[in-house]
């Protein structure tokens, strides 16, 4: 086991052997970007509990994820899952509690759930409010709790992936937003609890995050096409991150920079960097900021005219 006594990220730590042997926990961890974060833990000789609401979905992902292992020649016995909604009461404790009997302990949990949308908000029902809140935030909350003292106890990590959407509000993601600024908020409280029992807190907020058809055959490229008819909004909306001009990530540099900005015990992880940036601008100019913010974003809004013509 990786020895958490010590909070000072020495040179060994910043090597793949960090993690061997590692207990990980991951919600979430049977598609996107949690799938390619558990693979990399499992590259890494990790033993990793991957939690999704698909049975068919776990078992895909536990097989990607023993071919990983497997390339590594570290063990596949390494690699659990098991199939559960966080949404719905007594999951989140159900999880945790078979994570720590399957695993003997759990050093690591990672949360890698969330759903996005596009929406015009001041025609937005409260009940699809509710629903962005649920997806995002409330899916966190129990099993977060079940968790995180025995991750404190071992001195580990709990990592969050939110969005820049958390950091950020544009246009026709504002219901996303909502959702992932309260994941943040959450995140920030459990930091302050978590940090003073030993354990190690990390929000990672990224930007849209390129994805591979072929390697992620269940991921929709068209997803938001409804939502952008029944809202009336342009087209571009559809696009990673509403059209905003952001190059897409690397999921798989991504993953390895979340895993060693765990080893260094930082406390946010923002990609692109220039979001950071950007997003300490607004907070001390806030007038100046949002113009910059506009000039990164497109406008999702039909005009009057637009509407009355497709009408």
């Amino acid at each position: 086991m990786a020895d958490h006594n010590s909070d000072r990220c020495t040179k060994d730590d910043l090597s793949p052997g960090y993690w061997y042997q590692q207990r990980c926990l991951i919600a979430g961890g049977t598609n996107g970007f949690g799938l390619i974060l558990a693979k990399t833990l499992c590259r890494y000789g990790a033993t990793v509990m991957l939690i999704g609401r698909s049975a068919d979905g776990v078992r895909n992902a536990i097989a990607l994820c023993e071919t990983e292992a497997r390339t590594a020649n570290n063990s596949t016995q390494q690699v659990h899952g098991l199939t559960a909604d966080l949404n719905q009461p007594g999951e989140g404790e159900r999880v945790v509690a078979h994570c720590l009997q399957k695993l003997g302990g759990c050093d690591s949990f990672f949360f890698c759930i969330g759903q996005s949308s596009r929406s015009a908000i001041l025609n937005l029902p409260p009940n699809e409010i509710r629903r962005s809140i649920e997806a995002n935030l409330m899916t966190a909350v129990e099993v977060t709790q079940a968790v995180a003292e025995t991750v404190c106890r071992a001195r580990g990590h709990l990592v969050f992936i939110s969005s820049l959407a958390g950091k950020f509000v544009t246009p026709a993601m504002g219901n996303y937003a909502i959702g992932k600024s309260s994941l943040a908020a959450f995140v920030e409280a459990v930091r302050l609890e978590a940090e003073l029992l030993g354990g190690h807190v990390l929000l990672v907020s990224p930007g849209p995050i390129a994805r591979n058809i072929q390697k992620e055959p269940n991921c929709s490229f068209n997803r938001y096409d409804s939502e952008v008819v029944k809202h009336g909004l342009r087209d571009i909306a559809k696009q990673p991150g509403g059209g905003a001009s952001l190059r897409l990530l690397n999921a798989t540099r991504l993953a390895q920079e979340v895993l060693l900005a765990c080893r260094k015990r930082a406390p946010e992880l923002v990609r692109p960097k220039k979001a950071m940036l950007l997003a300490g601008f607004i907070a001390w100019f806030p007038s100046w900021g949002r113009k910059i913010l506009h000039r990164y974003t497109s406008n999702a809004y039909q005009s009057t005219d637009e509407k009355r013509l497709l009408s």
